[in-house]
C-alpha cells in the first residue's frame, strides 16, 4: 500500500450546528475566529478549546470556530498559551442576540465562558 503526501492536513470529521451555520450563511456577523484571524468559508474550522486527546468534549460548549491554520498551529496545545481576551471578547460578541432554530448565541457565549473558565484562560 503506498500512502501519499497531500497538500491538505487530516480532518476528523466533527459536526457542530456552529460550523454547519456559518457554512450556510447563517451567522452573517461572524467574521473573526476565536484567534482574532479572518474567517471565510474555505478556512473555517471547528476548534476544541480543550483538546480531543486531552479529554476534551465534542461539544457545543467546547467548540469555537478558527482559521485551519491557526488550529493547526496550535495543535493540542494548552488553551492558556493562546487565549487573548481581546479576541475572545470580540470572537463571544459575534453571537449576541443570534437565535435561531438550533442555536442560541447568547447561551453558546454562557458555556464557552464557563469552559474557558474551567480551563484557567479566563
Amino acid at each position: 500500500m503506498k500512502i501519499q503526501n497531500t497538500q491538505y492536513p487530516i480532518t476528523f470529521g466533527y459536526h457542530s450546528p456552529l460550523k454547519t451555520l456559518y457554512k450556510k450563511g447563517k451567522l452573517p456577523k461572524v467574521t473573526y475566529g476565536f484567534y482574532g484571524d479572518k474567517l471565510n468559508q474555505k478556512n473555517v474550522t471547528l476548534e476544541h478549546l480543550q483538546p480531543h486527546s486531552k479529554g476534551g468534549k465534542s461539544c457545543l460548549e467546547n467548540f469555537v470556530l478558527a482559521s485551519k491554520q491557526n488550529n493547526l498551529a496550535r495543535g493540542n496545545d494548552d488553551i492558556r498559551k493562546y487565549a487573548n481576551k481581546e479576541c475572545i471578547v470580540r470572537y463571544l460578541s459575534q453571537f449576541m442576540g443570534v437565535k435561531l432554530p438550533d442555536f442560541n448565541g447568547d447561551k453558546y457565549i454562557a458555556g464557552i465562558l464557563q469552559t474557558l473558565t474551567k480551563l484557567g484562560a479566563l
